[in-house]
């Protein structure tokens, strides 16, 4: 067999590259990248790739992979790659003749996608096949033939394929189908919707105590109740093991917590004496007040759900509502097993480093907050403050620790932590996430590394995230370099606006550090 050559097809920088390292670490030649139709066509003559990944929401993306196919003198196969926010992208890449499927984010999806189409195989990821199953649904509704027997067929495997067997709600893709139709005609006619994530309390335990039948039977007894405290336009559906998802179109914050309190109490009058005392957290989002698109909305219920949890479960917490206090952001476990370990060794490695770490999320969230950031933007940027130095763990003590300054090589190597830190964090983290990690020492006039990306191409997190870094460094004491004061700070990052940091996020910081004549930060000085 012989080895796959890829040429990367994405208009976003950033994108690009990571997709890149991942693949060189796999031990995958990456020939070249594109970031335009026309441009690939020009690349793929002179390199002459065996498989393509194109980004599914790029312009002429469909167009291009025939004439790709066309100019090649030996086989090409695709692979068709979208972000989390534009999957249904991916859908579109069916009549291309792509082998392969992926949602970005995921390297191993990722490799495991360009090694298949190398062997004439293909690869449909889970969180892709949604939409390219919608689009092979359009294409059997555009040739179907009237076979009464294929009908009925095909109706019964539309219900089975949306409804949860265990509960008789609807599951995981119906909910974020339904959530999206919802969310447009939400937006079209200017009226409110809310969301509600509910997650029982201690369900592992509920299942270890007293075995997974009484599990099921819990399970099975929230479905029915959840369905007699609920509209008949409302949304029901079981979205993960013990997880709930509801979506309640025409209804305010008011509204929706209303419902989750009758939820509460439906599961309080369970009759189930076998499984010991059975209790929700529940977390509320609502559009617009909370977010404005579906993967935002989403995760700050998510968010306010884990709230709910952090605060004693058995309760309802509404997004916003003093979400990303300190204490609150602090305690939380990360959104993996994975990142929360990283942080672990980060503060055991350099608990100085942990503490700069904590104070730079503190700004970062400020900085959001004055920028108008949703609620669940500003938890990206808080984590990603906190995730910034991970890649710094494995930079050698002689180097970290080295009191005098540092020589060439010594700094090339602690240039490469952002690349370090999102091999680390990659497909554990949203892909925002992962981009501020990255991003987080490019400058605004093309100077920062490890790219050199310059203005607006900085993802608006990085820019967030390196002012915050920035920032903090300057109020901190350092070797042969007193700390300065908060306006001494930001008069210097002022002075630099534009060249080094985004002029916007300089402003949002100002507002938020010095607009009230005090330091609001309590973890910022000290």
């Amino acid at each position: 067999m012989l080895k796959p050559r890829v040429l990367l097809v994405d208009d976003d920088l950033v994108s690009r590259t990571a997709s890149s390292r991942i693949l060189a670490e796999a031990g995958i030649e990456v020939v070249s990248h594109a970031g335009s139709a026309e441009e690939a066509l020009q690349v793929a003559r002179m390199t002459q790739p065996t498989v393509v990944v194109v980004d599914a929401g790029l312009p002429g993306s469909q167009e291009l992979v025939g004439k790709l196919r066309s100019s090649m003198e030996t086989r090409l196969e695709v692979i068709a790659a979208s972000g989390f926010g534009s999957v249904d992208g991916i859908g579109k890449m069916v009549l291309s003749g792509a082998s392969a499927f992926v949602v970005k984010g995921k390297p191993s999806d990722l490799v495991a996608a360009v090694r298949s189409v190398s062997v004439g195989s293909g690869l449909l990821s889970a969180e892709a096949s949604a939409p390219v199953l919608r689009e092979v649904r359009k294409l059997y509704e555009r040739e179907r033939t009237r076979n009464e027997r294929l009908e009925k067929a095909v109706h019964r495997l539309q219900t089975l394929s949306v409804t949860d067997p265990l509960t008789g709600l609807k599951n995981h893709g119906f909910f974020f189908d339904r959530l999206g139709e919802e969310l447009e005609r939400a937006r079209r006619y200017e009226r409110p919707l809310s969301v509600i994530i509910a997650d029982i309390d201690d369900f592992k335990a509920i299942n270890d105590t007293y075995g997974h039948a009484v599990g099921d039977r819990v399970l099975r007894s929230l479905g029915e109740a959840f369905g007699s405290r609920l509209r008949e336009v409302d949304i029901a559906c079981r979205i993960g093991g013990e997880e709930f998802g509801f979506a309640l179109p025409e209804t305010d914050e008011t509204g929706a917590v209303q419902v989750a309190e009758r939820l509460l109490t439906s599961v309080e009058h369970l009759d189930l004496p076998e499984a010991g005392l059975v209790t929700l957290s529940i977390g509320i989002s609502v559009f617009p007040a909370h977010a404005d698109n579906q993967e935002e909305l989403v995760e700050s219920a998510d968010m306010a759900l884990y709230q709910a949890k952090h605060e004693g479960k058995n309760c309802v917490r509404v997004a916003g509502h003093s979400l990303l206090t300190t204490e609150v952001t602090r305690a939380r476990p990360v959104m993996a097993p994975v990142v929360d370990a990283l942080i672990g060794v980060l503060r055991l490695r350099s608990p100085k480093m942990f503490e700069q770490s904590m104070k730079v999320a503190d700004v970062a969230t400020s900085i959001g907050g004055e920028l108008g950031l949703s609620v669940a933007r500003t938890g990206r940027v808080h984590l990603a403050a906190m995730l910034h130095d991970v890649g710094m763990v494995g930079v050698p003590d002689s180097i970290l620790l080295k009191p005098g300054p540092l020589e060439p090589s010594e700094w090339e190597v602690v240039r490469r932590h952002p690349h370090s830190g999102i091999e680390l964090v990659a497909g554990s983290v949203h892909p925002e996430v992962t981009q501020a990690v990255l991003t987080h020492h490019e400058r605004m006039d093309g100077t920062g590394y490890p790219n050199g990306v310059p203005g607006a191409s900085i993802p608006l997190l990085g820019r967030v995230l390196h002012t915050a870094d920035a920032f903090v460094a300057m109020i901190s004491s350092r070797p042969r370099r007193p700390a300065m004061s908060p306006q001494e700070a930001i008069a210097a990052m002022r002075a630099q606006a534009g060249t080094d940091f985004d002029p916007d996020a300089v402003e949002a910081l100002e507002r938020a550090v010095v607009g009230s004549g005090v330091t609001p930060l309590r973890l910022v000085v000290g």
